[in-house]
């Protein structure tokens, strides 16, 4: 009878340590997959940047078009429009705690949406839901020095020379499992060089 009681006891802990192993792993299989997104998102904000420049050299329009707000405020969300199929950057949202920052996925495909498709807009589009990601683009202005160097200009201040480019920050942050802000940060420098 002691015996039975024992192996029982053996048996039960290795099932239930099995089972601890197995619920880390699939959080974090889920940590990992919510990390890529984020990535991924950051990485589109740049892409956006990258498309708006280019689509501005195409159709001769100046290179920097639409990636400066008023007064030089150079912080925003990127913005598609599926009517037009074009990318805009809303320059009205300066913080990534802004509800206006809010990441969306759609839920419901209808004209053309793809059902699982994250997009950001001032309100959230019929047919998504919230997702825990935020976002937030800084295109800080790349100013011509003059022998070979640059200077960075932040929001509110413009360049005193020509300006040569942009430095794009594209921040991504969300709530993780364990309740704690978890953000990425990619940041690349765009010329207007052709």
């Amino acid at each position: 009878m002691m015996e039975a009681l024992i192996a029982i006891g053996i048996v039960i802990t290795a099932i239930s340590s099995a089972m601890t192993v197995v619920q880390g792993s699939i959080k974090g299989e889920k940590e990992s997959e919510i990390t890529l997104v984020a990535a991924n998102l950051a990485r589109e904000g740049i892409e956006v940047v990258r498309a708006i420049r280019d689509t501005n050299w195409q159709e001769g329009d100046p290179w920097d078009d639409g990636l400066e707000g008023a007064g030089f405020d150079y912080t925003g969300i990127p913005v598609f429009d599926p009517a037009a199929n074009a990318w805009s950057i809303d320059f009205s949202v300066d913080a990534p705690s802004a509800p206006e920052a809010a990441v969306y996925r759609y839920t419901t495909g209808n004209g053309g949406i793809t059902v699982g498709l994250f997009v950001q807009a001032l309100s959230q589009p019929a047919g998504s839901v919230r997702t825990s990601f935020r976002r937030l683009l800084s295109l800080d202005a790349i100013c011509d020095a003059g022998g070979g160097t640059y200077e960075i200009r932040t929001s509110g201040d413009s360049c005193a020379t020509e300006k040569v480019g942009i430095r794009v920050t594209s921040h991504v942050e969300w709530m993780s499992s364990v309740g704690s802000i978890r953000s990425v940060d990619f940041e690349e420098r765009i010329f207007d060089w052709r």
